[in-house]
């Protein structure tokens, strides 16, 4: 058996550890002591339904792409439900090698397909490495599962990430819950990007683990459209929660609306509004006291005290190093002080694009001043929850998440993002401008 193939199944790490520093740089090893002209594993990113090229050899500057095996083609299908290994001749296929054949095995974890490796050799018989190949893709479906963190609790529910700290930080936080619980009932103001979305689904979570969760950005102006919208809602949400988003820009009408569908339907699920601080409009007085029944604020970050928001910002860094694949990644002390002392007029949206923008521009080990470029923080990254109604504003940030998912993977080629995204490199550009990515 190869040093490097020793090396590889024999290491010490495991799990994710594993998957981000040995599987790489040892794969270019592995693929050079067997003569492969070029090799590649593929595998699914965690939490999204989307693949990744997680270590690859040979393919130069242009890097790994097959037509042939673009996902849910026929290839690729065939792939991923044969149990034996797949051999694509070069005479067939066009492989990136001039007088190679591929050989290509699926990479299972948990009877679950979640990518493939994939070598080209120029010797006729494939067999003596499909061996060993049969036996890395166990071995990388046996860490990648290791890696996987659990799907019972969701990142806003664990305690230590940045969401947990913040909560820590609202006054009057564990009455409002209390409350809640008899009431069915919460009022959370906050200013853009505040988080409260996320409290809401907390609280949520806390209260009715798995019922229905329904937000709405938006309501209709028609006093007998949202009067139908309402009883709608209210049926889908049942015994769940229904979220209503900006609910100080209502109308007089729509406020009366309504507070009368609250008493007098018979909802029997819970109830969030969320809206800003100020209000522009004028509010019906029984709405103001419909409001204020069990009602929150949350801080702004400028209010925090600087060691709390230091604390804030080194756990949002690490959450995004690790949903970007950039474990081992420092903060510098420099760039920690930069971000402390910024204003952050939308809150935890402005602040985590900010460190996300160092994140994606650092070429080194540790982020600097330089690579936080004020100019780029305007990117609204994060996907609407599935549960938001608002398809332009969610088809808009489902491009801005493919094509930095594409960003990450490819390290900002912009010729391979453009081939894996099936666009032309100018609509690439075009796009990213758009998007404020450039």
């Amino acid at each position: 058996m190869p040093s490097q193939a020793i090396s590889l199944l024999a290491s010490e790490k495991t799990g994710k550890d594993w998957m981000d520093s040995v599987l790489p740089i040892l794969w270019e090893g592995l693929c050079t002591e067997l003569g492969f002209s070029a090799g590649v594993v593929v595998l699914k990113a965690e939490g999204e339904d989307s693949f990744y090229e997680s270590a690859s050899f040979g393919y130069g500057e242009d890097g790994f792409y097959y037509s042939f095996l673009n996902r849910g083609s026929d290839h690729w299908e065939e792939l991923m439900h044969s149990p034996e290994p797949v051999v694509f001749s070069g005479k067939e296929f066009e492989l990136f090698g001039k007088n190679t054949n591929a050989c290509a095995i699926r990479i299972s974890s948990k009877k679950t397909e979640i990518g493939f490796l994939l070598a080209e050799m120029e010797e006729a018989s494939h067999l003596p490495f499909a061996i060993f190949l049969s036996l890395f893709a166990d071995k990388i479906g046996t860490e990648w599962a290791k890696s996987k963190p659990s799907l019972e609790v969701s990142d806003s529910m664990r305690e230590g990430n940045s969401h947990s700290l913040y909560r820590k930080e609202i006054p009057n936080l564990d009455l409002a819950r209390r409350e809640f619980a008899s009431q069915k009932v919460l009022t959370i103001l906050g200013q853009a990007g505040s988080g409260k979305k996320t409290l809401a689904k907390w609280i949520h979570q806390s209260h009715l683990p798995g019922a229905p969760f329904l937000v709405v950005e938006s309501l209709p102006e028609h006093f007998g459209k949202l009067e139908k919208a309402l009883s709608h809602w209210g049926a889908e949400s049942r015994q769940g929660s229904l979220v209503l988003v900006g609910i100080q820009a209502l109308s007089l009408g729509q406020q009366q609306i309504l507070s009368d569908w609250w008493t007098k339907s018979g909802y029997t699920g819970s109830l969030f509004l969320l809206g800003s601080e100020e209000s522009g409009q004028e509010l019906l007085p029984e709405f103001e006291r419909f409001l204020r029944k069990n009602s929150l604020v949350l801080p702004s970050l400028r209010f925090l005290p600087k060691t709390k928001l230091q604390s804030l910002v080194q756990a949002i860094f690490e959450e995004l190093c690790d949903s970007q694949n950039r474990s081992g990644l420092q903060l510098g002390d420099r760039s920690l002080q930069e971000l402390v002392s910024r204003g952050y007029a939308e809150n935890f949206t402005d602040l985590r694009n900010a460190i996300l923008t160092g994140i994606l521009t650092c070429r080194t080990n540790q982020v600097e001043p330089a690579d936080l470029e004020p100019g780029k923080s305007k990117m609204d990254l994060e996907i609407p929850d599935a549960e938001d109604l608002d398809l332009r504003r969610g088809t808009e940030a489902l491009e801005r998440q493919k094509i930095l998912l594409a960003m990450r993977i490819f390290s900002g080629n912009q010729i391979r993002m453009a081939k894996a995204l099936g666009i032309s490199r100018g609509s690439l550009q075009y796009k990213m401008k758009q998007l404020g990515l450039m």
